[in-house]
């Protein structure tokens, strides 16, 4: 099924110039590596969110001052926007984005490039991934080959002719299709977002169109499900305990954190390929001395990256999710910023049921660190003899 054809399903209230854009787009995203139903469905589950079903063309800034506070207040964001401001920014997009991202906030404006008056509003949230700031505008036409159209003419980036390719641009140089390969749906938002706002309904519109794409019928022989099985068949072999199913969860995810920083390796739970070479390494080194020494323990009183990680590994791997327990936080703040910032029951339920985890996840961290001796005697820890 063509990406066309998905987005006809999944989105009836998609812009015309979105439809237009893909439409034609067929070589355009074969030759950016658009190959598979899992690259494709995560491709289109990204920007389906980033513009509300293809309908977002440009940020509008008509927020409520409810909203404002919500987004840009104090403890929210580096605007910090007072109460008293988002009385008289409300439905003003372009004194608002003055305010958040361009002169108005220094620091954020330094970040997007914005360097002139007027430049929060001019290079606002713009097209498929939401492009912002003067900076990634001039940078992604740069990668296009376009050289300063998108910063001469942001609106050139929603033009049907131009559509695809900031996206496109943009997915190549985050090197997505290698996550979306592992089926990697968080480090894909991370790359794409720069956080895991909005995660759950990412995650819903990948379901969606990898269903439509035939992913449920390939999956046991897709690639990604291949390449991930071998890598939980790897961290096994090391005593991780995991799952062979394919997915990267938060079992798995906290596990390659751990070997990560075991290892003196950058920790984020992505198997790149510095991980996967470490990792091929010491399953190597393993062969080669079967009866290795075991890894020290640390001084007393001081707690190891590697320990605290595996502390979470043990925990994510008995059940207790600490990633999930994120997860349910940030759809918990998702769900009450879309109910316009009134709590209901549900959520509020919700938010007691993470933190009685959460508490969960802490204690068995503390019991295990306990039982090897790596905690300081004032948290309850023993000197092993």
């Amino acid at each position: 099924m063509r990406a066309i054809d998905v987005v006809r399903k999944l989105a009836p209230n998609a812009r015309p110039e979105y439809l237009a854009a893909l439409e034609a787009g067929d070589k355009l995203l074969k030759d950016y590596g658009l190959t598979t139903p899992l690259r494709m469905a995560h491709f289109l589950a990204q920007v389906l969110h980033e513009t509300g079903g293809l309908t977002v063309v440009r940020e509008s800034g008509a927020y409520s001052a409810v909203r404002i506070v919500q987004i840009f207040g104090v403890g929210r964001h580096s605007a910090a926007v007072t109460q008293a401001e988002a009385k008289k920014l409300a439905k003003d997009g372009p004194a608002l984005f003055e305010r958040v991202y361009g002169l108005g906030n220094p620091r954020k404006a330094k970040e997007l490039g914005n360097t002139k008056p007027g430049d929060g509003w001019l290079f606002r949230g713009n097209g498929l991934m939401q492009t912002t700031g003067r900076e990634a505008h001039r940078v992604l036409g740069q990668r296009v080959k376009f050289g300063t159209l998108f910063e001469d003419r942001p609106e050139a980036v929603t033009e049907p002719k131009y559509a695809l390719l900031p996206a496109l641009a943009e997915w190549r140089s985050g090197r997505c299709n290698e996550m979306a390969d592992r089926n990697d749906i968080r480090a894909i938002t991370r790359k794409i977002n720069g956080g895991y706002n909005g995660f759950a309904d990412r995650q819903r519109w990948f379901d969606r169109a990898y269903k439509l794409l035939g992913g449920d019928e390939a999956w046991q022989e897709s690639k990604a499900s291949t390449a991930t099985r071998e890598l939980q068949r790897q961290l096994n072999s090391l005593g991780y305990g995991l799952k062979v199913d394919g997915r990267i969860g938060p079992a798995t995810t906290a596990a390659v954190r751990d070997f990560q920083g075991r290892n003196g390796l950058r920790v984020d739970g992505i198997a790149g390929a510095m991980t996967l070479a470490a990792l091929h390494d010491r399953i190597e080194g393993l062969a080669a001395n079967p009866d290795p020494a075991p890894d020290p323990l640390p001084a007393a009183g001081a707690l190891s990256s590697g320990t605290v990680q595996g502390g979470a590994a043990a925990i994510a791997d008995g059940g207790v999710a600490v990633a999930t327990v994120a997860d349910t936080a940030r759809q918990v703040s998702d769900a009450a910023q879309d109910a316009g910032g009134y709590l209901t029951t549900g959520t509020i339920l919700g938010a007691v049921a993470g933190v009685i985890v959460l508490g969960a996840g802490l204690y068995l961290i503390w019991d295990r660190l306990r039982r090897a001796g790596s905690l300081p005697r004032w948290l309850g820890g023993e000197v092993l003899a």
